[in-house]
Formats: C-alpha cells, sequence, structure tokens
C-alpha cells in the first residue's frame, strides 16, 4: 500500500488544525503519544518470490522451421513439476507445445509464458498469494528466404488475423510459395461425400485434411474453429466446431448476413437453436476487411457497457474478457487491435443515437 508524500502531509496538517482549534481543559488528560509516518516514506508491496523458478534461456533467436527445446529452472522441493506448462502469445511467429518445444513458424516475435504451481507444504504462502508463478521466455525469429513483398503481405494478413485469434493457414501458405495460388478448392458436394461416408467427427476431419491440407481458418478462443471456404472470400464454406464435433454449411451475402447453413455432421442434428450464428460470419468480417459494429460483449446492442469492456481490455483487466465475435465488433477502427480508439469511437456512436 503507497502513503504519498501529499496525502501524508495532508493528515498532519489536519492533525496540527484539530489540536490548536481544540478547548483548554482545566487539566491536561493524560493521553497516548501520537506516532506519525515520515512524510517522505513510501511503502510497495513485496515482489512475490520466484524460489528460483526462471527461464534457462530467456531470449532467443530462430530461423523459420527451426525447433528449440524450452527449459525451465527452479528450487525443486518448491514446485510442483508436474504443474509446468509453456504457452505462446503469438503462435503465428512461434508456437509451443505444453512441454516446452518451441519450433518457429514464421518472421516476428513471441512471448513463452511458463507457469509452474508451488507447493503450499514446502513454502509460505499469505492468504492472498496465489500459488502460481509465472516467467517469460522471448522468442525472435527471423526468415531470410521470404522477400520484401511476401513480408508485407503476411503483415497484411496478420493485422486481419490479429482481429480474431488464429491464423488463415492457405492464405499464408500462398504467400509464403507453400501452396499454389490456383490449387482447387473444396466444392459443396465433395464434403458432403465426406462427411457422409464418415462414421466420426474425427474421421471426417481427417478426411478433409487428407484431401486440403491447409484449411482456410484455424483457431478460436474457447472452441476451436476450423473452415474450408468454397470460394477466395469465404462466403461460402464449412465450418467445423471442434469441442461440439459439428460441420456446418454456411452461405453469406456479401455484407456477412448468414443466408443460409444447416448441419452436415451430424446429418441428423437439424436444431435451428444449436447452431451459433454469431460463429458464422466472423472470420469473414475480419479476412474481408468489414469493420465491426462496436457489440463488443455480443449482446446484441451497442451502448455504455461495451465501451466500458473495451476500456477495460485495452487497459489489460484480465478480469474483461470479449468473445472472438466480441473482438471483431470491438474493432470499430478495422486496424486489427482493441484500443482505447475503439472506445472512443463505440462513445460517438452511442452519441449519435441520442
Amino acid at each position: 500500500m503507497k502513503t504519498t508524500a501529499f496525502l501524508s502531509a495532508l493528515i498532519l496538517a489536519a492533525l496540527c488544525c484539530a489540536a490548536a482549534s481544540a478547548p483548554a481543559a482545566a487539566e491536561p488528560a493524560a493521553t497516548e503519544p501520537v506516532t506519525t509516518m515520515p512524510v517522505n516514506q513510501e511503502y510497495t508491496d513485496p515482489e512475490p518470490e520466484l524460489y528460483g523458478f526462471a527461464a534457462e534461456t530467456p531470449a532467443l533467436t530462430l530461423n523459420a522451421g527451426e525447433t528449440y527445446q524450452l527449459k525451465a529452472v527452479w528450487d525443486a522441493e518448491c514446485y510442483y513439476a508436474e504443474s509446468l506448462q509453456f504457452t505462446s502469445d503469438n503462435s503465428q511467429a512461434a508456437s509451443v507445445t505444453r512441454d516446452g518445444l518451441v519450433t518457429a513458424k514464421a518472421e516476428g516475435t513471441a512471448v513463452i509464458r511458463i507457469t509452474a504451481k508451488l507447493n503450499p507444504d514446502a513454502v509460505s504462502l499469505s492468504p492472498q498469494d496465489t500459488p502460481v508463478r509465472t516467467v517469460t521466455a522471448t522468442v525472435t525469429v527471423i526468415d531470410n528466404t521470404l522477400t520484401a513483398a511476401q513480408k508485407a503481405a503476411l503483415k497484411q494478413l496478420e493485422q486481419k488475423e490479429n482481429r480474431l485469434i488464429g491464423e488463415f493457414r492457405r492464405e499464408r501458405a500462398v504467400i509464403r510459395g507453400d501452396l499454389p495460388e490456383d490449387t482447387p478448392r473444396f466444392t459443396l458436394n465433395a464434403v458432403s461425400v465426406i462427411t457422409g461416408k464418415a462414421g466420426s467427427f474425427e474421421q471426417a476431419m481427417q478426411d478433409l485434411a487428407a484431401a486440403q491440407a491447409y484449411p482456410d481458418y484455424f483457431g478460436g478462443s474457447g472452441l476451436t474453429l476450423i473452415e474450408y471456404w468454397f470460394d477466395d472470400a469465404g462466403s461460402e464454406k464449412i465450418l467445423a466446431i471442434a469441442e461440439q464435433e459439428e460441420i456446418v454449411y454456411i452461405r453469406l451475402d456479401t455484407d456477412g448476413s448468414t443466408l443460409e447453413w444447416r448441419y452436415l455432421y451430424p446429418a441428423e442434428q437439424q436444431d435451428a437453436q444449436s447452431f451459433r450464428t454469431g460463429l458464422a460470419n466472423i472470420t469473414y468480417k475480419a479476412f474481408n476487411d468489414i469493420a465491426g459494429n462496436g457489440d463488443a460483449n455480443a449482446d446484441g446492442s451497442v451502448d455504455v457497457a461495451d465501451a466500458v469492456l473495451v476500456a477495460r481490455f485495452a487497459a489489460e483487466d484480465r478480469e474483461a474478457v470479449i468473445t472472438d465475435l466480441g473482438r471483431l465488433n470491438a474493432d470499430i477502427s478495422g486496424d486489427g487491435n482493441v484500443t482505447t480508439d475503439d472506445t472512443e469511437l463505440i462513445l460517438k456512436k452511442i452519441a449519435k443515437k441520442i
């Protein structure tokens, strides 16, 4: 807890004024001596003890395509070894497995978060102290094989991807030269044959991947979304939702509104309420640079609650959670990021309605 010099001085002044204005007593009453803090002294909360926890290699540079086994060090008596895990904040540049195998994918920078849980039987923790500790390692990926034009195209694509949490994998492969641009796409008939023959969702996805190595989109937050497009814009496509084991056919208009959708797997599931229609157009809007509408909490309206949520999210409030659709809606500026600029634009949009 911090006590500023100004606040301390103000408290002392108030005490002095109170003493000066108090009426004189016939006999001075016995009082406890007043203890004051030095006016220039500040107090800060201590940093959490890491107990030797650190990244063995806190910074490394890799060429695209290289791998590296990242390791952590710590006081072995203080942590649960099985709790160790690694995550990347930019899997487009460098991905990492749960146990720390880093794969350099494309030019850029990724911060690898390394977390582990303390053993409360071995260390003393205050009630306010979480037992989880986090350290980081920075991975810089370079790629000298790409031309300036390829790097510029990938940068533009990354801005589109930043509006979501995922990758436009086919387009990325085309830009890098890993896939010919004229590679044939799926047709609805071809996908229907694959899903009709599959005995399980896993089998259907394996057969789709065998026929098309690069899905147009792979990602998601909370739900894993895999899309195969029938055209270059993504206005007609299939969307597979891994956690729900569903494959849905979707057709959109040029504005991204849903014109048609139906289940391909499981074919018998036709309940209109079971499919989250908000998932139908988020990649279409991001890829085709359609600006967000400001509905950050995705409740169907744009109001002050959306502006507050975006402001908290931009300030890195961990409790301010925005879904994929919400991030897309919040990005009114269309720059691929959710920032305070979007908060201002949402407020301006609300003001025009009043």
